[in-house]
C-alpha cells in the first residue's frame, strides 16, 4: 500500500509505503510507487516538489524513481548518514525529481 498527501498543487509527500513481508521482493513496492508518481506527474504542475521518508530497506526503491537525493537538514533535525537527515535519525528525508 502507499499514498500521497499534499496541498493539491505543488507539494506532495509519499507516505505509508508498505508491502506485507510474505509479498516483499516481488516488485510490488515498485508498482505502487510507480502508480503514485504517475498520478502526481499527470495531475501536478511541472516542477512539483515530491518528498518522502525512507528507512534503509526502502532507499534503493526510491532511488530508482528519478534522481532521489537527500535533503539538507533543517535546524534540529538529525544527520542520519552523510547528506541525509530526518526528525527521526533512522528515516532520512529524500526528494524525488520527477522526470
Amino acid at each position: 500500500m502507499g499514498r500521497v498527501i499534499g496541498d493539491g498543487g505543488w507539494y506532495f509527500h509519499v507516505v505509508d509505503m508498505a508491502v506485507l513481508p510474505d509479498h516483499q521482493r516481488r516488485g510490488l513496492g515498485d508498482l505502487i510507487l510507480t502508480a503514485l508518481l504517475d498520478r502526481i506527474r499527470r495531475d501536478a504542475p511541472a516542477g512539483a516538489y515530491v518528498t518522502l521518508l525512507a528507512d534503509p530497506p526502502g532507499r534503493n526503491l526510491y532511488a530508482k524513481h528519478g534522481s532521489a537525493t537527500p535533503r539538507p537538514c533543517p535546524e534540529g533535525w538529525h544527520a542520519s548518514s552523510p547528506g541525509s537527515c530526518s526528525a527521526m535519525p533512522e528515516m532520512p528525508g529524500w526528494e524525488i525529481q520527477l522526470r
